[in-house]
Formats: C-alpha cells, sequence, structure tokens
C-alpha cells in the first residue's frame, strides 16, 4: 500500500474500513451489536480526511440512517459534547442537564429504523468513550461507532465494554517517497509553470524533510509556492534553513518553518487563531473586523482595509495555514478552520511572546502578562480579577458568563462575546474600536448607549445576538461617531427597530448598516445621509403611502455606488416597486415579507424587478400569483437562490414549478422550505450547474424522477413529513450511488 498513489491509497483503506464497518471476521457474517471501527495515526496524516470518505462512501450510505459527526476537542466539556450530539439529532439542549440529554438521545437512536453511525474525530482519552458508551443505544441493527485517534490505548481500553465490539485498529501509514513527491509538487507548482519544472531532485530533499505526513506536504507545499523569485536557487536556500535531524516530529518543524517565513502583518494574523477553540468553525466577517480593529491591516489607497484583511486570510489559506469550510455565493469565505496541529503552534507562540493567553481554567488568569486574552467555556466572573489587567487590548468569550466586569480595562479594543453573559460592564473602555456583545441590555440601557456614545474610535458595533429593547430614543447617540465601519443591530423586529441615519449624518467610512428602518426625514429632497461606502443595508419598510417609500428608496439606493448586499423587509407592494434593476455591482438580495399581513405579501415578478448580475437571491413569506421560475431562471448570474415559507398561487388546481431547457445556467444551490407544492417539472437542460439541493417540508411535492439527470449534483437533502415520499428518495440514490445525503461542510485536505 506504501507504493500506491495517494488516490489508490486512499481507495484500498476506503474499501478496507468499509468492509470492517458490516462484516465481523468471520467471513460474511455480520456483527450487529454496536460495534468500534477507528482510525489510528500521528497528527497530520489524514485520518479526519479518511473518515470523511468512508462516511461517504455508497455501501455506507446505503446500510446507515443519517451518519452523525462529533469533532471532540483535546479539553472537551462533556456537556457540550452531549449539546452537540443532541442539536446533531434534532434535539433542543437549552437549559437540560447532562442526565435528561442522554435519555433523549438514546431514545431518539434507539427509534431509528436504521442501524446508527456515530463519527467521533481526533478523541484523546478513553474516558470520552467510557461515558459515551452509557448514552449510545446497542439496537442489534449493526450500529457503529467510527473513532479516530492518535493513541491506540484508548482503542484497546474502549474494547473491554462487553457490548461493544471491537475491529482491530485501521493504522493508517505514512506516505512513500514517491507519493510524497506527487504530493508536495502538486501543491507547490503552479499550473502555468508545470511543464517548465526541473527542480526533481530538490522536491524529493524537501518531501523527505516531512517524514511522509500530508499535512507537513501541504504545508510545505503552500510555502514554496509564494516563494519570490520562483526559481532553484530560492528554492535550494530555503532547503538550506531546514537542517533538522528527524525525531518524529517534523510536522511541527515544518510548519514552524513556513510560519517564520511569513511576513510580519500575516505572522500576527495567524497568531490570532489562537484565540479560538479547538476544531472551532470561524467566521470569516467577524474575523477580519477584529484584525482591523487590531491595527494589523495596513491602509492602501486602492484597497479598503477589509479587502486587504480577506486578501491576508486568502494568502493564509494558499499556503495551507488556515482551510476554507464554507464559502458565499461570490466565491468569497464564509467559514474558516485551522488544523489543531497548526493552532497549537498559535496557541504556543502567541503564549510565548505574550501575544495572546487562552484561560480554560480560573488558575489561567493569575500571572497573565499577555496583552489579548480568549476565555474557554469558564464563567468570566470567577476568572478575572479587575483589579491587574488593565494592559489587556482584547478580550474574547467562548461560552456562557454570569457577568463580564471590563471597566478597569482602559485599554481595550477588542470586546466579544459568542454566548450569553447576564451582565457586561464597559464603562472605561472608551479605546474600544470592536464591540460584539451577546446580552440583555434592556436592564441598563441608558448606561450602556451612555457608554457606547463615549467611544470615538468604534468601528464594529455587532448586537445582532442582544436584547436591545427600543433602541428609537438611543440610536442617534452612535451617529457621530465618525470612525464606524459596521452596525449590526438585532434583528427582532418584535421590538422597534431603529430609523436609519437622517440628512444631518455623515458617515464615511460607514460600509455595513443592517436592521433599521425607513426613516419618514428621507423622503425630504435634501433629506438622504451620506453614506458613500456603504456596501451592505438592511431595512424594515413600514406600511402605508408606498408610493413616496418608493420614490425614497430608489434614490437612497441610486447614491449608494457601492451596494453590494441588500436585504428589504415590508410590504410586497413596495419592495416589488423600488427601482433595482440598474443596480449592476449588487450581488445578494433578500426579499422579507415576514411581518406584512397575508393582502401585502402578494407579489408580482417580472423580468424589470431584479438586478441583472445578482449572484444570490433569498425570498422569504412572497404569496406568487404565479409559478416565478420562469423569471429567476433568467438570472445568468445566480448562483444561490432561496424561497422559504411561500405560498405559489395555484394554476389549474395544481401548485407547480417549472425549470426550462437552459434555464438557470449557473445556479449551484437551491434551497425550497416549507413551500407547499403539488409538482415540480424539470426539462433537461436545466440547472446544468447544480450541486446542492434542499427541500424541506414542500409536501405533498415527491421527488422529480428528472433530478438524477441533473449532472453536477453532489447533495441532495430532502425531508418531507410524509412516509412514502422519503422512502421513494431510495430510487433516487440507487441511480445515482454518488449523491450524499447530508450536507458535508468539512474541508478535505
Amino acid at each position: 500500500m506504501l507504493s500506491a498513489s495517494p488516490k489508490t491509497r486512499k481507495r484500498l483503506s476506503i474499501v478496507c474500513l468499509t468492509k470492517m464497518s458490516i462484516q465481523s471476521k468471520k467471513k460474511n457474517k455480520n456483527v450487529e451489536e454496536l460495534a468500534i471501527v477507528s482510525i489510528v495515526g500521528i497528527g497530520g496524516l489524514g485520518k479526519t480526511t479518511l473518515a470523511l470518505k468512508v462516511l461517504n462512501n455508497d455501501e455506507v450510505k446505503k446500510r446507515f440512517d443519517k451518519p452523525i459527526w462529533l469533532t471532540i476537542s483535546q479539553k472537551y466539556k462533556w456537556l457540550h459534547v452531549l449539546g452537540d450530539l443532541a442539536e446533531k439529532l434534532g434535539i433542543n439542549s437549552t437549559d437540560k442537564n447532562e442526565r435528561v440529554l442522554a435519555n433523549l438521545i438514546c431514545n431518539s437512536l434507539s427509534n431509528r429504523e436504521k442501524p446508527y453511525l456515530i463519527v467521533l474525530d481526533d478523541v484523546w482519552t478513553e474516558k470520552l468513550w467510557e461515558k459515551l458508551a452509557k448514552v449510545l443505544p446497542d439496537t442489534k441493527k449493526g450500529s457503529r461507532a467510527l473513532i479516530t485517534t492518535r493513541d491506540e490505548n484508548i482503542i484497546n481500553m474502549a474494547g473491554v465494554r462487553d457490548a461493544a465490539y471491537r475491529y482491530d485498529p485501521y493504522k493508517l501509514p505514512l506516505l512513500s517517497e514517491e507519493d510524497s513527491v506527487e504530493l508536495l509538487l502538486k501543491k507547490a507548482v503552479p499550473r502555468d509553470r508545470q511543464c517548465n519544472f526541473n527542480y526533481d531532485g530538490l522536491a524529493k530533499q524537501f518531501a523527505k524533510k516531512c517524514g511522509g505526513l500530508p499535512l507537513a506536504l501541504i504545508v510545505l507545499g503552500g510555502l514554496l509556492c509564494a516563494t519570490e523569485p520562483f526559481n532553484f536557487h530560492t528554492w535550494n536556500e530555503l532547503l538550506g534553513t531546514m537542517s533538522w535531524e528527524f525525531d518524529g516530529d517534523e510536522c511541527t518543524k515544518v510548519i514552524a518553518t513556513s510560519y517564520e517565513h511569513l511576513p510580519f502583518a500575516l505572522k500576527l494574523c495567524f497568531l490570532y487563531f489562537a484565540a479560538f477553540p479547538e476544531d472551532e468553525k470561524i467566521e470569516v466577517e467577524p474575523l477580519l473586523r477584529i484584525w482591523i480593529a487590531e491595527g494589523f491591516i495596513p491602509d492602501y489607497k486602492k484597497r479598503t482595509l477589509e479587502q486587504t484583511a480577506a486578501f491576508f486570510l486568502k494568502t493564509l489559506v494558499q499556503r495551507s495555514m488556515v482551510q476554507v469550510v464554507e464559502t458565499n455565493g461570490d466565491g468569497s469565505m464564509k467559514y474558516c478552520q485551522v488544523h489543531d496541529i497548526l493552532r497549537d503552534l498559535a496557541v504556543r507562540d502567541a503564549e510565548e511572546n505574550k501575544f495572546l493567553k487562552v484561560c480554560s481554567k480560573p488558575d489561567d488568569w493569575k500571572d497573565c502578562k499577555a496583552h489579548r486574552v480568549a476565555i474557554h467555556y469558564v464563567d468570566a466572573a470567577k476568572l478575572i480579577d479587575n483589579n491587574t489587567s488593565s494592559t489587556i487590548r482584547s478580550l474574547l468569550l467562548f461560552g456562557q458568563s454570569s457577568k463580564l466586569d471590563c471597566s478597569n480595562f482602559s485599554m481595550l479594543r477588542v470586546l466579544s462575546t459568542e454566548r450569553h453573559v447576564l451582565d457586561v460592564n464597559f464603562e472605561g473602555s472608551r479605546h474600544l474600536r470592536y464591540l460584539q456583545l451577546n446580552t440583555n441590555i434592556l436592564t441598563k440601557r441608558d448606561q450602556f448607549w451612555k457608554w457606547v456614545k463615549s467611544m470615538n474610535y468604534l468601528e464594529t458595533l455587532d448586537l445582532r445576538n442582544s436584547t436591545p429593547g427600543d433602541l428609537s430614543e438611543y440610536i442617534c447617540s452612535i451617529w457621530g461617531i465618525k470612525t464606524l465601519r459596521h452596525v449590526l443591530l438585532s434583528p427582532d423586529l418584535d421590538f422597534h427597530t431603529p430609523a436609519g441615519p437622517s440628512a444631518s449624518v455623515e458617515l464615511m467610512n460607514l460600509q455595513t448598516l443592517k436592521a433599521v428602518t425607513y426613516n419618514k426625514l428621507w423622503e425630504e429632497q435634501s433629506g438622504l445621509p451620506n453614506i458613500p461606502q456603504l456596501r451592505e443595508l438592511g431595512i424594515l419598510i413600514s406600511s402605508g403611502e408606498s408610493q413616496k417609500k418608493v420614490d425614497t428608496l430608489t434614490r437612497l439606493l441610486e447614491k449608494l455606488n457601492h451596494l453590494i448586499c441588500l436585504e428589504m423587509r415590508g410590504d410586497a407592494h413596495v419592495l416589488e416597486k423600488v427601482v433595482l434593476q440598474s443596480h449592476n455591482k449588487l450581488k445578494s438580495l433578500t426579499l422579507d415579507c415576514s411581518f406584512g399581513s397575508s393582502d401585502d405579501r402578494t407579489i408580482v415578478l417580472d423580468d424589470g424587478l431584479l438586478p441583472p448580475y445578482l449572484l444570490e437571491l433569498h425570498l422569504q413569506s412572497l404569496i406568487f400569483e404565479s409559478d416565478p421560475m420562469p423569471v429567476l431562471e433568467k438570472l445568468g448570474s445566480l448562483k444561490i437562490l432561496s424561497i422559504e415559507y411561500s405560498i405559489i398561487r395555484k394554476d389549474k388546481d395544481v401548485r407547480i414549478i417549472r425549470c426550462s431547457n437552459g434555464g438557470f445556467k449557473q445556479l449551484e444551490e437551491l434551497n425550497l422550505v416549507h413551500i407547499k407544492l403539488d409538482k415540480w417539472e424539470i426539462q433537461k437542460g436545466a440547472m446544468p450547474m447544480l450541486k446542492c439541493l434542499d427541500a424541506f417540508l414542500c409536501d405533498p411535492l415527491p421527488p422529480p424522477a428528472e433530478l438524477i439527470q441533473l449532472p453536477s449534483l453532489r447533495y441532495l437533502n430532502w425531508r418531507s413529513s410524509i412516509r412514502e415520499i422519503n422512502i421513494s428518495l431510495s430510487d433516487i440514490f440507487k441511480q445515482r450511488p454518488n449523491l450524499k445525503n447530508h450536507w458535508e461542510s468539512f474541508y478535505i485536505l
């Protein structure tokens, strides 16, 4: 197997693991009890990648019902593991203790008709399996637990439980020299230079330094690809710096070498990944805004700071130091992640240089001299010593806290709370540039907005996950902060959403403004605010005097020359009349009538309503007089389309949608949610690029047989309340065995 190519090696591994997951050592005899299958190997060898391949193998998909993936960090919390597993099973884990969650999980798995498969990725201790074994029921249907780990002893310990059958661990081998060179060159040499490449001797020496580890080869390949100038001498000089002896830690050394060759600003950006918990799925936009607030991003005249920050992240991806998890319709990154070995390097270097400290237990706060602190799943009220920490510049909380007192943190630039904090005090933090809170502001609104108003350098105010109450009398106080770049307020429209800025407001740096209401002052001829750099706008339009609103919104949008994302919520008779067709730069559009009456939700789509170059279109809570697809399929650039909680009027007593030949030329993702449909006609040649289809409760619509003709379809997630419809899906998966029936959001090396 070591002499095979990487592709052959993976294929053989998958065949081997698939057989182990279904059959016992005795030929053709199935193991019906709950059994443990394992992949063992050192870090960076590709265990996670292989487990994903097994999960998506045709035989595995046929046998098991909706496999469950759990990533187990080195410092896991048992309640978090149970909560994650519960959420994957559709169980609400909020405010439930371990015992209740365990019972709910056990019952859910016991009631499955088919055997279940649960993947436990990156297990570090046998105690995890001891606890989980008491939760997982043995349904006697051939269920499996697939474990990936670096420690074979964990697998040996897991097998002592009588109720669990244990297969011999599958020990993932190192790559051979030939395979190592092949993988390295695939990453290191751009396609346009492959025909002239003749550094094979050097490539073999580089590959040898990686010790057969795929992660090390890929990271090194990213470094070699980025070398300037790209020639033999540059490569040879780099090889001279890699003078270590082989001791089994080649992967860490290669990664350290790649890190040392980063420009200084990129080093700072990479080190910031140490702040996030292991295996965290990181939202890209907030990350870039934090980098900007920290001052890591240089200001280039022809780029915005956000564009430069995105370029820096792209560079880290190209160097294989960061992994892409999910992208937007325009191809930009939506979520990213770092491999745990790379994160370990970031944590170690960040703490050694007092750049950042990770606190996951009370003692970690003592003698903390770092300028940045990340608190992982510990109550900040029990951790922070407010009397000795005035030099902290950044504070990031992951996990719930009862109280957060930052009143003495006068140098604080970044404050972010991922989960709910009951009480927050940041009175003395006047230098804040990034403020993202998950809290209830209702209890002390006057104090809260007084503190915000005093922040003369604030760039990002993110209160999307907070409960702000009525902001109408407070929001004006922030429009005087000239440095604002991103304002994101709670989209919870049960409360009074504040009005947008008036004509007296001049915010030359503002790029994001979401969840504000239409301001009647805009109707005056000179009543529009001066926000020339705005790129994302979310606006709620109340009912009444529709023509004035249409004219005013049209004038406002004409002034926003850089607008690329627009979310409009309100009455359909206003939304359908706003002139949008001339906005060629608009990439994403949301039209939402959730808060209108049934009379105000009816919309007539025509060719003149929508901008021609849209990449994403989200339609929610609308009533269509007729099938919207003939209009929508003409959007030649559209890549993502979502129609949710909407109604399509009957055509001859049938609710039908039609996709014609040549329609939706670029569409890659289609989401249909809670739309009552009877029939869906798909002509040959329609949706040639469609990769992902999600249809949720569109009953009584059966899956069209024409789905098997869609050449690019990879993911089909069809959920119905009608049992016969769910059963009929099996015919489609039989005819298209390459289809996956769950969304895969993992980056594959």
